[in-house]
């Protein structure tokens, strides 16, 4: 299989500053200096790519003029990394539109989630495919996450769209790690990244090429030395690391943004605004991202179980 996307890829928050207008109200808008500050982070920590404007990044409450403001904070901070756009919309004229935005800001790739809300059909999706393939150059990375777009399709139809044009990589959020198997069927040279968190460490070890990463933004560190144990074979030390994340990972399925933007607070300096329909996280939510901060702190600064075998020879 080939490494058109490889490693681990972040998908990336959106920090935001907030203001108050006695006109308009509450108000926010994108920090670029911190999503500068979090791209250079997570280069330095070993991370292959970042995905701006998905789902973590809460793309659907951004302008147009915001996610190009995104994507070129990001592109102008990210060192080795290659920056993916996402271009996720029920509407293929909105998708091919971003996906011309996204070249022109500087975009090295592109993230299309499969169209939400109107339930199309297989052909009606394999068209929108292709019509935002042929809208620009830039390699397509096609996400499927059925629990949030509804979209449901077999392991022969996913390996089916990989044969478009420019389709480049396959995100894929299933609990069945056994949806690496799919990619026998798919185009040589297209690429799987595992993006369900509590089975990344087995869809590695099953065969993924890289990992999709929402709790990469808080342990950028952590979720790289997972994957460069996945890629020695290490499993003893995969699955060390993986249980150090699992806080992390149930924290940010129950709580989602807002616990991200918890975590991140000290680490960068960025606010915890998020936008509505997302809401500030409440009393007790707070005390579960306190507790899951200690238990990372911890986790960074242990040795892992494999290391502590060493040291005892």
């Amino acid at each position: 299989m080939s490494t058109a996307f490889t490693g681990v890829v972040t998908s990336l928050i959106t920090p935001f500053t907030s203001s108050f207008d006695l006109s308009l109200g509450h108000a926010s808008r994108v920090d670029t200096f911190r999503v500068a500050c979090l791209a250079r982070w997570q280069a330095r920590c070993g991370v292959s790519a970042l995905s701006v404007a998905g789902w973590a990044g809460e793309g659907s409450t951004l302008s147009r003029a915001e996610r190009i403001a995104l994507i070129e904070a990001a592109s102008g901070a990210k060192g080795p990394m290659a920056i993916l756009a996402d271009i996720g919309s029920p509407s293929t004229a909105a998708s091919v539109a971003l996906a011309m935005d996204a070249t022109s800001a500087g975009a090295d790739g592109l993230v299309l989630v499969m169209p939400y809300y109107n339930k199309p059909t297989f052909p009606g999706i394999r068209r929108h495919v292709e019509a935002v393939a042929s809208a620009t150059s830039l390699p397509l990375l096609l996400e499927f996450d059925e629990a949030r777009t509804k979209v449901r399709l077999s392991s022969v139809e996913m390996a089916e769209l990989t044969g478009i044009g420019t389709v480049a990589s396959v995100i894929d959020h299933s609990p069945n790690p056994l949806h690496v198997e799919c990619m026998s069927r798919a185009r040589h040279g297209v690429s799987f990244l595992a993006a369900h968190e509590p089975t990344a460490a087995a869809c590695g070890l099953l065969g993924a090429d890289g990992l999709f990463s929402a709790v990469a933004n808080c342990a950028p560190g952590l979720v790289v030395a997972l994957w460069r144990a996945i890629e020695e074979g290490d499993v003893t030390r995969a699955r060390d690391i993986a249980a150090r994340l699992k806080p992390l990972a149930d924290l940010v399925e129950a709580e989602g943004v807002p616990a991200l933007k918890e975590l991140l607070q000290d680490a960068v300096g960025s606010e915890t605004t998020v936008r509505l329909p997302l809401h500030p996280l409440g009393q007790a939510a707070r005390r579960q991202v306190e507790a899951v901060r200690q238990m990372l702190d911890e986790a960074q600064a242990a040795p892992s179980a494999a290391q502590r075998k060493v040291a005892a020879r």
